[in-house]
């Protein structure tokens, strides 16, 4: 069989290093027997790919530059002809719809607006596809969603939102988690279509020495040798809620040093990156940036030197940071993603150190000025979305479900309000204890002194459940099951309205995620 994966680029990121593990897993299963060959088909760029590709792939030759998967420019793209252009690479490389899967990476995200007809063309020619999707554009992603919904307008599609998810029995879905799941299956993907696929984790070995590592961070960023390094592993993009970071920078003080590793490349994501840089430095907080930027340490420098690991991120895909922590032998703290981590739950792991909330007081913002902001940045989102607010006593009932016994979510704030906490926090040591005393937690995961058991236990899960062989037996029974698949219409009829119903609810809004 030959497997077909296809995405944007091959430039260093989180699905580009999904399709590598996926390529490794292969690998391994194919040693262990099976002629199953891999093509890859990408749109152009390439940064930081991995030299030497697993046998499974065939060489370099089996990677290919497809200018018209990359990234949408100035020119609109046609998806017959982008359909075109790949079933003749497809048979080049000795394909047919009968002995191939497609396996395809986030393809209805907005990144390419041609490709979710062309790959609508494919299956009309019974060429079988796997659409794993990592991403929603319908996630709070309205520049996503609105250059979809342009790039339809200039065609003749009138349901171009079910156009995004082509169905027939031969079209399987796969999800990171259940939570997806059960939002395809709302919209009507039959369940034996819909296959919850998680991301596969590698070991990367043992750390390199820690001193060292101290000694160069002292050296490059001024982190204290002696104190507690707090490590947040991300690019500073707004989902990843860098105030909220700081605020834990606020309260733990001189006990512990923030560490964030590297600046977002999109400039879209520079100016909020950028306030929350300069904030940290009006404010004196023990934080540094860019430490596994240019002129800092490669990543498991960082690790190494690293004593807990924290996360604030408001939204995630999978969430591989619940995983990778343990193997590098940290603790993780910070905040919870209940919808992510309920898989991660049901397979054994202990997340003892994670809350869904970080409260703040309501009468210090006021509970009138909150939810003018808070309905003012949800009524211009939805707006985006072609949607409006929901009828008023339904937005009250929402409103009130966000408010917890007079306090309010620190990652629900916009972010003047989070500087406004952050100002008020470090600017008085009472705020700061009565923060404590409101979010107890915090105190006992900042304690220095934790059991290691916990951290062994987890590391012992991750390596059972989402091992790179674990993935490779899931990827070829996967492969299997949609190569086999009848070709034929789907029995059921699809909802895509579902799909935006079940994102755009106000509970799971987040004004940093779309502010400018």
């Amino acid at each position: 069989m030959l497997i077909a994966i296809v995405h944007y680029h091959l430039n260093r990121g989180g699905v580009t290093q999904v399709i590598a593990n996926h390529l490794r897993a292969l690998d391994a299963q194919a040693a262990l027997g099976g002629e199953d060959r891999c093509v890859v088909l990408h749109g152009g760029p390439r940064v930081d790919w991995p030299d030497q590709l697993p046998g499974t792939c065939g060489g370099e030759e089996a990677v290919h530059a497809v200018a018209e998967l990359g990234y949408d420019g100035a020119q609109a793209r046609k998806p017959r002809a982008l359909a075109s252009r790949l079933t003749a690479l497809l048979r080049r490389s000795g394909g047919s719809p009968s002995t191939t899967v497609i396996h395809v990476h986030n393809h209805s995200l907005g990144k390419n607006t041609a490709l979710a007809g062309a790959l609508a063309e494919l299956a009309g020619e019974g060429w079988p596809l796997l659409l794993q999707i990592h991403d929603f554009a319908e996630d709070f992603r309205p520049e996503n969603y609105e250059r979809l919904r342009a790039a339809a307008q200039c065609g003749t599609k009138s349901d171009w939102t079910g156009s995004l998810y082509p169905q027939a029995a031969h079209v399987h879905y796969a999800v990171l988690n259940q939570r997806d799941a059960s939002i395809l299956a709302a919209a009507g993907v039959e369940p034996a279509r819909l296959h919850v696929l998680p991301n596969p984790v590698g070991d990367s070995g043992p750390l390199p020495p820690r001193e060292p590592a101290r000694r160069q961070l002292a050296d490059r960023f001024g982190v204290p040798p002696d104190r507690p390094l707090l490590l947040y592993p991300i690019r500073g993009i707004r989902r990843k809620n860098l105030g909220e970071a700081l605020l834990w920078s606020a309260l733990a003080r001189a006990d512990w040093h923030l560490g964030v590793t590297l600046p977002p490349l999109n400039p879209v994501e520079r100016p909020s990156y950028e306030r929350w840089k300069a904030l940290a430095a009006s404010l004196a907080l023990p934080a540094a940036f860019e430490i596994g930027g240019e002129a800092g340490l490669p990543y498991a420098a960082n690790l190494a030197a690293a004593d807990r690991m924290l996360t604030t991120s408001v939204a995630e895909g999978f969430g591989l940071v619940f995983l990778e922590t343990w193997l590098a032998g940290k603790r993780l703290i910070g905040r919870d993603l209940p919808e992510i981590t309920a898989d991660f739950r049901a397979a054994g792991l202990r997340l003892e150190d994670l809350r869904p909330r970080l409260n703040i007081p309501l009468d210090w913002i006021g509970l009138a000025a909150w939810q003018a902001e808070v309905v003012r940045a949800y009524e211009a989102t939805l707006a985006r979305f072609r949607r409006q607010l929901p009828p008023p006593a339904e937005l009250r009932r929402e409103l009130d479900g966000l408010v917890v016994d007079g306090a309010v979510d620190f990652g629900a704030l916009s972010s003047r309000e989070q500087q406004q906490i952050l100002e008020q926090v470090t600017g008085s040591g009472e705020r700061q204890r009565q923060l404590r005393r409101l979010n107890g937690w915090i105190e006992a995961a900042l304690q220095p002194e934790r059991t290691v058991a916990v951290v062994e236990e987890n590391a012992a899960v991750v390596r059972r459940v989402y091992s790179l062989e674990t993935c490779g037996r899931r990827l070829r029974e996967l492969y299997r099951a949609v190569a086999d698949s009848p070709r034929a219409a789907a029995r059921q009829p699809f909802d895509a309205a579902r799909i935006l119903d079940e994102f755009l609810s106000l509970s799971r809004f987040q004004p940093i995620r779309v502010e400018p």
